[in-house]
């Protein structure tokens, strides 16, 4: 359950009933939900938000499920898809083996069965891009998020570059050399100090567990695994 609240879902459902069947638990599941009632709004939304997983009805309005699949496989192919549908056409089962499909659910679907595709799906997104640190601290490489205690923590983006670093490095201590080509590599031309650097590593830890930084004397900076 602790990997499965780390995500976010994208859930496209166009059967109000439906959605106030599943919402508030999925909800409850998850890090995030966000809902789309048809494929145009689905691929809207997906585009924007990036989410881990996307569970979907296979018939939608305007952009069927598959088709919407389609569209989704072309700019990531590993993302997790959970197809949920009413019938179990030989036709539409191809197509979802062919489309990698991480599960396929014939309505009604018991949440009982939903939580075990989920389940399922959340331990293979863990297994690629999720890494577990000390201080009850996990990093999610996809989103670039932090979370402590199971709750995201709100990096600035040169917060998050130096954080991704350090990751990275799987604690070998960095150098101010590479921290200043890794966070500041996009502004080379203005001047940063090494001053830059302690103060951005202070506003850090500020947000995070006081262990989980460490800085080796003369070395540089690193995660404390």
């Amino acid at each position: 359950m602790k990997t499965l609240k780390n995500l976010t879902i994208l859930y496209v459902e166009d059967e109000e009933s439906i959605i106030e069947k599943y919402a508030y638990f999925l909800e409850d599941c998850c890090q995030a939900l966000h809902i789309a009632r048809d494929g145009e709004e689905a691929f809207e939304v997906y585009k924007k938000e990036k989410p881990h997983l996307i569970i979907m009805d296979l018939l939608i309005p305007k952009l069927n499920g598959i088709n919407l699949s389609k569209e989704i496989r072309l700019i990531d192919p590993d993302i997790s898809i959970i197809g949920l549908t009413a019938h179990s056409d030989r036709e539409i089962l191809l197509e979802v083996v062919e489309l990698n499909f991480s599960s396929y659910l014939i309505k009604p679907v018991s949440r009982a069965d939903l939580m075990k595709a989920l389940l399922k799906v959340s331990k293979k997104i863990d297994g690629g891009h999720n890494v577990h640190l000390p201080c009850n601290s996990l990093w999610d490489g996809k989103s670039k998020t932090l979370f402590c205690d199971d709750k995201s923590v709100l990096l600035t983006k040169r917060e998050s570059k130096l954080f991704e670093l350090l990751v990275e490095k799987g604690g070998v201590p960095c150098s101010d050399d590479e921290i200043f080509f890794y966070v500041w590599g996009d502004e080379f031309d203005k001047t940063i100090t090494n001053s830059s650097i302690r103060t951005l590593v202070k506003n850090l830890r500020k947000k995070i567990p006081k262990e989980l930084i460490k800085n080796q004397y003369g070395v540089g900076y690193k995660i404390n695994f």
